[in-house]
């Protein structure tokens, strides 16, 4: 199985020897990390310039997300999960097929407006269906969910790129580019304030990744995710050259837009306009979906369709993210996604060691960059190694000395 986060572009040859014909020259504000550091057990404090360590969960799925409608007796049941790190990315055009295959059911079964539906799961993918719903017409809607508060729809960094889904083959990535696409049209929608409900929370921001080969100490050349919106001129062509940090630290590097999404905003306005269009969020655990009684409904429980749909291909891949404080945001609208090798280390290979740089300018910023499968979050002392490697690899790519 490869997964997209894995799959690394050829490698291009740089160093300090080596001339650099750069096609720009930025100077950047540096992560304010001087202050951060860890105990003396080796582990991150919560202090200075970190602000919360936070575990995250991705419902990843093997192959494809569950896109899909079915009949189960009277009740048309619509499938919408398993997209593991890729929620945000291939929401609209998830949820546009969803509700699409949901039409095609309803004519047959003469379903009128008011027919009721429940949807299972409070993420962004439960609450923009029931957004998407009452913009087609329909009137009885809730959304029942154990919970809406400190889920992966609010954890994510809202980095629109094609890096953390498990598909398997040449097709299944197609379909996975497609539904990217129509996300990123939903996106551009947003961002030029013509969506029908949502617009607020979306830019365009510049994404930096390194130009380094193997072997080398610094970052390495990565696949960014975004790649096939710039192939199929939906985003800018990168551009090479080189990023001196306020630091003082300077790296060949390339550099991307995408769109950020700054996903509390984002949910903070799902809530909004759910609330002024009377659809309930029920706080309530489902624990099979033969016990909801309404002739629709739809499921969007992520991790949790593992157990609802007797899924087997639904697994937890674990991420791991430092929240800032203090950081000045206004001067650190950029993202960093790259793989890093820090000096004078070995070289890291697998997941468990895999180094990355991961900056988002969300809340007070965010460091982080770990895929661990079939990880729940639970062993600790993993986590606190994990969370030290987040840190102290970050300062030494923002040009901080070590603890």
């Amino acid at each position: 199985m490869k997964h997209w986060y894995l799959v690394i572009l050829a490698m291009t040859i740089f160093g300090s020897q080596v001339s650099h014909s750069a096609s720009f020259y930025e100077q950047l504000q540096a992560v304010e990390l001087a202050d951060a550091h860890v105990d003396a057990l080796g582990q991150v404090e919560a202090s200075g310039d970190i602000d919360r360590k936070v575990v995250c969960l991705r419902p990843m799925r093997k192959g494809l997300p569950n896109i899909s409608a079915e009949e189960v007796g009277e009740q048309v049941r619509v499938h919408l999960y398993g997209h593991g790190g890729s929620g945000w990315t291939l929401l609209w055009g998830s949820v546009d097929k969803a509700v699409q295959l949901f039409k095609e059911k309803a004519v047959a079964h003469k379903f009128n407006e008011l027919v009721p539906i429940t949807i299972v799961g409070a993420g962004c993918m439960g609450k923009a269906t029931a957004l998407s719903l009452y913009h087609e017409g329909y009137r009885n809607i809730r959304i029942i969910a154990e919970r809406d508060d400190s889920i992966a729809s609010l954890n994510s960094t809202g980095y629109l790129a094609m890096v953390s889904l498990a598909t398997e083959n040449e097709s299944e990535k197609k379909q996975a580019e497609q539904l990217a696409i129509d996300t990123l049209k939903g996106y551009q929608m947003v961002d030029k304030g013509t969506h029908p409900f949502i617009n607020e929370g979306v830019h365009l921001i510049d994404v930096y990744s390194g130009l380094g080969k193997e072997g080398e100490d610094g970052p390495l050349e990565t696949y960014t995710g975004i790649e096939p919106y710039a192939e199929a001129g939906l985003l800018p062509k990168p551009q090479d050259g080189v990023v001196k940090f306020s630091t003082g630290v300077s790296y060949p590097m390339r550099k991307f837009q995408t769109y950020f999404m700054d996903t509390r905003v984002l949910m903070k306005a799902f809530d909004r306009e759910l609330k002024a269009r009377n659809i309930p969020v029920i706080h309530e655990t489902v624990g099979s979906l033969e016990d909801i009684k309404t002739y629709v409904v739809f499921n969007c429980s992520g991790l949790g369709a593992a157990k609802l749909n007797n899924d087997d291909k639904v697994y937890p891949n674990m991420g791991l993210l430092l929240e800032l404080a203090h950081q000045p945001l206004k001067k650190l609208d950029y993202i960093i996604y790259t793989r890093y090798q820090p000096p004078g280390t070995a070289k890291r290979v697998g997941p468990m060691d895999k180094a990355d740089i991961y900056f988002m300018p969300r809340s007070g910023g965010l460091l982080g960059a770990t895929f661990v499968d079939h990880n729940d979050g639970s062993d600790k002392a993993l986590n606190e190694k994990l969370f030290t490697r987040i840190l102290r690899e970050n300062k030494q790519f923002f040009g901080y000395p070590l603890d």
